[in-house]
């Protein structure tokens, strides 16, 4: 059976000790940002200084890896209020899955954990057995302009398998579920192979 072609950008699914994703992340400030839309499942990277509270900054990864542009982690989740003198009345978005561009300060939550095990979809290459270990790249989503059913959450994909050593993320193999095919559109277990202060910030080599 085909995949389907449902990208959802980057899904936490287990720590890399083996166990299950136990939910954790941290907490960032996202600053104004008048070029990016930010949605769960985006890549994000540090950036400078923080919020008044000292709330660290990430704005949104750009795709490609330099020495001031490295991957800090996966958004899981957005802030839907923030704390004030009082929160009474104040409209509360449960469903909110991505901020538009030009959405002012906010806070998202980050799985920034270097070892973090992610689920990630393929694009339209045929994927292969062979590519198990490989590096691979990323085509980041399109900015988010509505929040539909159709497209709630990044449409990040993975692209490109290769051993270039400063690709981003590294595939540990395919998803085993019954749903995923290995070919076009598969689902891929990905960890970052560089990673912003945390981890491995030089990569490494691909097989």
């Amino acid at each position: 059976m085909a995949n389907a072609n449902r990208p959802k950008g980057l899904s936490p699914i287990q720590n890399g000790d083996g166990s299950p994703w136990t939910q954790a992340a941290t907490l960032y400030s996202i600053p104004t940002d008048g070029t990016n839309s930010y949605a769960i499942g985006d890549i994000v990277m540090l950036a400078a200084s923080a919020d008044a509270d000292g709330i660290p900054n990430v704005v949104k990864w750009g795709g490609a890896v330099s020495v001031g542009a490295q991957p800090v982690g996966v958004i899981v989740g957005i802030r839907v209020a923030d704390p004030g003198v009082s929160l009474v009345g104040s409209p509360l978005s449960l469903e909110r899955t991505y901020l538009p561009i030009n959405s002012g300060a906010h806070y998202c939550y980050v799985v920034d954990d270097p070892s973090a095990i992610f689920e990630l979809q393929g694009d339209s290459t045929v994927w292969a057995v062979t590519n198990a270990n490989n590096n691979v790249t990323v085509t980041l989503t399109a900015n988010q302009t509505a929040l539909s059913a159709s497209n709630p959450y990044s449409s990040t994909v993975a692209t490109s398998p290769a051993t270039t050593l400063t690709l981003p993320l590294q595939i540990l193999g395919f998803v085993q579920r019954a749903d995923n095919a290995i070919g076009a559109y598969s689902a891929l277990r990905v960890r970052f192979n560089v990673h912003a202060q945390y981890g491995a910030v030089s990569g490494r080599t691909g097989v």
